[in-house]
């Protein structure tokens, strides 16, 4: 993510639908970072890994989490190569991704594991222009925010994806696909996907 708003995703929440014991998470694609203090001192968390892109965000990244549990490896073939990952968080990404490079990530990072779950959060239902439409009814803060990016060059150049839900049926033959609520804040016009390997 290029700008900086994220919500903070609640830890409770993702050990209550994951019902994994000891977390060893990578959050693909985490942006600013999206994890409280108070969550990563939970004793069920053991690792989180932040991965990005965009290399600018290692700094702010170091300043922001200092913990050991949290690992900040913007090397991704380090990360592939080490596997040390039970669960994979993957919130407001797939809509910069096209679905020929969804299909090979996925592939990626599942590759040789026996045990993983990822969960795809934050998935957009509508079109930027009809989301953005509706967004003040849910979530005012997100709107202005939004607002602010619409002029912002390098947002404007971002490709943005809306993948249908049957586009998303490939999933269904390495994982079993579990729809839910969105884990964030745009309950009603966004959602999430909870895979777990088969």
């Amino acid at each position: 993510m290029i700008f900086k708003y994220n919500s903070i995703l609640n830890i409770d929440q993702i050990q209550n639908l994951t019902k994994i014991k000891q977390l060893r998470i990578l959050d693909f694609g985490c942006g600013y970072g999206a994890w409280s203090q108070k969550d990563i001192k939970k004793k069920y968390v053991k690792k989180i890994t932040l991965y990005d892109k965009n290399k600018k965000l290692i700094k702010f990244l170091k300043k922001k989490y200092y913990q050991k549990k949290v690992s900040i490896n913007f090397d991704f073939k380090d990360i592939i190569r080490k596997k040390n990952y039970n669960l994979v968080i993957m919130s407001s990404v797939i809509q910069y991704i096209n679905i020929v490079k969804l299909k090979e990530l996925i592939e990626t990072i599942s590759r040789n594991k026996k045990q993983l779950l990822i969960i795809i959060a934050d998935i957009p239902i509508l079109s930027r222009p009809s989301e953005f439409i509706l967004l003040p009814f849910f979530n005012l803060k997100r709107f202005f925010f939004v607002f602010r990016m619409i002029f912002n060059e390098d947002y404007k150049k971002i490709n943005y994806f809306l993948h249908k839900k049957h586009e998303l049926n490939f999933l269904k033959k390495k994982f079993n696909v579990k729809l839910i609520e969105n884990i964030h804040d745009l309950k009603y016009i966004r959602y999430s996907l909870i895979l777990r390997l088969k």
